[in-house]
């Protein structure tokens, strides 16, 4: 695959949110041609007048290593709600929507997909190995590449539809495909892009499975938010230690009792990979999950984090928030089926999906992202591994 090709090629951005609009400004105004699409359920709340204008601003601090910043307004060549239009002729594919999203937008995904396009998901969450796992059940045979990063390259906030506040540049970005065997094409594709102007570094992850791990919102958000929903809400309901709307987990809810939950999160996490055999990137020493911002710090390379984004990144302000609903039901829930496959114990993962499930009235463990959605379901440690490095399935 020559990744000319693909970037000299309609860029199809999939999913209006924050980092949607965000990666379609980036590029958009390196000269891109840019297609951003979002589903009709959706699009009228997330893109709003950027419909008909077609334009958005790009602006914020953009805080990394490298001093960069790209700000201006762009213009996108389409802004579109069906899905035919987005993905025909286009080579790379970019999903940029939420895990409990993959299985709505690969629907309408699969039937589209041409030979020779890229898929890129950010962050991957697994992703990568449901869609693969839907498009092997549905019979698609098209030739694409498929891949995923362990993180968006941005932090960045929608003011309204058309104007985003891009905080940071992720300074680290990880990442592998799927199959592994098609690594060196995916990364060679994608490398150059706009959209990593603000990269120090990329970092090679040990399968799909290792870029999944290396998200840390599930080891991050879900014990700070779980162990703090008392305060958060009385917070809320009262404006005690923050005004309504503004609780901050990192400014109000860290703390060392906390750090030591998620530093045995992330201990379970590495049992996990060494259970595979495989290598675990980023590995965090004890240390790091006592400074304020948690392993957050060192994820955007942000020694001063909580002064750079107090009162921009709040949240969670409600048990509805995606730190309960996205990264329990997805992060959380896969973490803990592959530990089950592996016979490892991870205690603590387990009791996290157990109280978010109570807390929120809802059954995480069922609903949330299992083997059988990403396509691991029956298989031994050995057929796993296979699998995730060559993409072969044994019966």
């Amino acid at each position: 695959m020559d990744k000319g090709k693909v970037l000299d090629k309609p860029v199809a951005i999939l999913g209006g949110g924050a980092i949607g609009q965000t990666l379609a400004a980036d590029f958009a105004l390196e000269g891109f041609r840019v297609r951003l699409c979002d589903l009709p359920e959706f699009a009228s709340q997330s893109l709003g007048e950027v419909m008909e204008t077609r334009k958005i601003e790009l602006g914020g601090v953009q805080s990394n290593l490298k001093h960069f910043s790209r700000k201006g307004v762009a213009e996108i060549t389409i802004v579109t709600t069906d899905m035919s239009e987005a993905l025909q002729g286009a080579g790379l594919v970019i999903v940029a929507v939420p895990g409990v999203g993959h299985e709505l937008f690969f629907e309408h995904m699969i039937p589209r997909l041409e030979d020779g396009q890229v898929v890129s998901i950010f962050p991957d969450n697994f992703g990568s190995l449901v869609l693969r796992a839907m498009m092997r059940r549905k019979g698609c045979n098209a030739a694409v590449i498929i891949g995923g990063w362990h993180s968006a390259p941005y932090g960045t906030r929608l003011l309204k539809p058309g104007t985003v506040n891009c905080t940071i540049r992720e300074v680290n970005q990880i990442y592998d495909a799927f199959p592994s065997n098609d690594r060196k094409e995916f990364f060679e594709a994608l490398r150059d892009a706009p959209i990593f102007s603000g990269v120090s570094e990329f970092i090679r992850a040990d399968t799909a499975i290792g870029v999944g791990i290396a998200n840390a919102n599930s080891l991050v958000h879900v014990p700070g938010s779980i162990l703090n929903v008392g305060a958060m809400e009385v917070s809320q309901a009262e404006d005690i230690l923050a005004p309504k709307g503004q609780w901050d987990m990192y400014k109000h809810g860290m703390s060392p009792s906390v750090s030591r939950v998620q530093m045995a999160f992330h201990h379970e996490e590495r049992t996990i990979m060494e259970a595979l055999g495989l290598r675990m990137v980023p590995e965090y020493p004890d240390r790091q999950f006592f400074s304020k911002f948690s392993v957050m710090a060192p994820e955007y390379f942000i020694p001063f984090g909580v002064a750079t984004l107090s009162g921009t990144i709040v949240g969670p302000n409600s048990i509805d928030h995606r730190y309960f609903t996205e990264d329990i039901p997805i992060g959380t829930v896969a973490r803990y089926h592959i530990a089950r496959t592996l016979r490892v114990e991870v205690p603590v993962i387990k009791s996290m999906i157990d109280l978010g499930s109570i807390i929120c009235e809802r059954d995480f463990l069922g609903e949330g992202r299992s083997l059988e959605k990403m396509g691991l379901e029956g298989m031994s440690k050995e057929q796993m591994i296979r699998y995730l490095k060559e993409g072969t399935r044994e019966k």
